[in-house]
């Protein structure tokens, strides 16, 4: 059952054989550690879920239901080599079967990653590609998934992580046991936090950057304080990021709280842990820590993540250089419309501005007798007579009509 059986058009047959692809296909793709983790992860959810449905040779209706059962409610299901169907269900800790509706984002992906396994078992003529031109769920790309923070936000939040920190560092001192141990680890995870969440939300720094980085990547030079940042999509450090010098400041706060005796290789930021002290801090547990930073100041929304930091910072970058271009730079952006996201905040105070002016048209009698008044209230909103990104009539130039 676990050989491959071909057909004579050499198309393999068996739930079973395609799994047995799985690892050449990956090793095919030629990416990044993380990504080829998510390629397979995404392809054992895929196979978990024909062996869960009993399909024994998938076809292209097997796809679209697949999509269809992603986005709506189901078991949370996984391989499982060793039971007797080949698949098990996920449990919480109290044994329940866990239920799951994905997001379409995370559809999406799963999706991707069958299309792009199945063209390449077509291409070697191993299975035909029976995911061409099944679409993927439509995403939103004119609002960001996550929210950014307000400044008085950032500022709230910071200063939740330094009282927060002050606290704990007054409780140790009275603790029984250990306590000048546990005011320096207090000390420490602050100081740590507030770095890391400076980082995140002026520097732009995604989680797993601030796990990559290492001390030697914290430089000075002529009185400027820069990380050299190992970014989305590259193999080492290479990306030099321009700091605030309280950033900067914080930084070298926490390095000096540290016990650990770092080298220049040494992690940027390590755990305090007994176990897994002087270790880099993964980046799911980098997220989490902000995310709980984030719920202990009082902001705790499902749209409000480690990564709404970093749109925070690019939000804030648009609004104080109203240069879309800067901003792209800023940010680390190869794609001028990802830096697009940003535009979001002047795009609302302008709908905001046109809602106000239309309620005003309609609802002043003048109007009835004033052809032009939506005109002169739509000025107010663009002053030189088209938005700010030029689409839309000319307001200043349009030609008179007469009846």
């Amino acid at each position: 059952m676990n050989a491959i059986t071909t057909t004579s058009n050499n198309a393999i047959q068996g739930n079973r054989a395609v799994l047995s692809l799985f690892p050449e296909f990956v090793a095919w793709i030629d990416r990044g550690e993380k990504t080829t983790r998510t390629y397979l992860n995404n392809l054992k959810q895929f196979a978990a879920w024909i062996r869960y449905q009993g399909i024994e040779t998938p076809v292209r209706r097997d796809i679209v239901a697949y999509r269809e059962w992603l986005l709506t409610e189901h078991p949370a299901i996984a391989l499982a080599p060793t039971a007797a169907d080949g698949w098990e269900y996920r449990r919480d800790a109290s044994g329940k079967v866990q239920r799951l509706t994905c997001k379409p984002t995370t559809a999406a992906a799963y999706l991707r990653s069958v299309s792009q396994f199945f063209r390449w078992t077509a291409a070697n003529d191993l299975f035909p590609d029976i995911a061409a031109n099944i679409h993927a769920p439509k995403l939103r790309n004119d609002h960001h998934r996550k929210d950014a923070l307000e400044a008085a936000d950032v500022m709230a939040i910071e200063k939740s992580i330094a009282d927060q920190a002050a606290e704990r560092i007054e409780a140790a001192k009275i603790a029984q046991k250990d306590h000048e141990g546990r005011e320096q680890r207090n000390a420490e995870q602050g100081a740590r936090l507030k770095a890391m969440y400076l980082l995140a939300v002026t520097a732009g720094l995604r989680c797993i950057e601030l796990s990559r980085a290492r001390i030697k990547d914290f430089q000075t030079r002529a009185g400027q304080s820069y990380l050299m940042v190992w970014g989305k999509g590259h193999s080492e450090a290479d990306q030099r990021k321009a700091l605030a010098p309280e950033v900067a400041t914080a930084i070298r706060e926490y390095l000096n709280t540290r016990k650990d005796r770092p080298t220049s290789n040494a992690p940027l930021f390590v755990s305090t842990g007994n176990r897994s002290g002087g270790k880099a801090i993964a980046p799911t547990t980098i997220s989490t820590m902000l995310k709980r930073a984030m719920q202990a100041a009082g902001y705790d929304s499902e749209r409000l993540t480690a990564h709404s930091l970093r749109h925070t910072a690019g939000t804030a970058a648009q609004i104080v250089t109203k240069d879309l271009f800067a901003t792209q730079r800023y940010m680390r952006h190869s794609n001028p419309a990802t830096t697009e996201i940003y535009l979001h905040v002047e795009s609302e105070q302008q709908d905001a501005g046109i809602a106000a002016r239309l309620y005003e048209y309609f609802h002043t009698a003048e109007a009835r007798t004033c052809p032009n008044l939506l005109a002169s209230s739509l000025l107010r909103v663009f002053p030189h007579g088209r938005s700010p990104n030029g689409i839309g009539p000319s307001l200043t130039n349009r030609k008179e009509t007469t009846q």
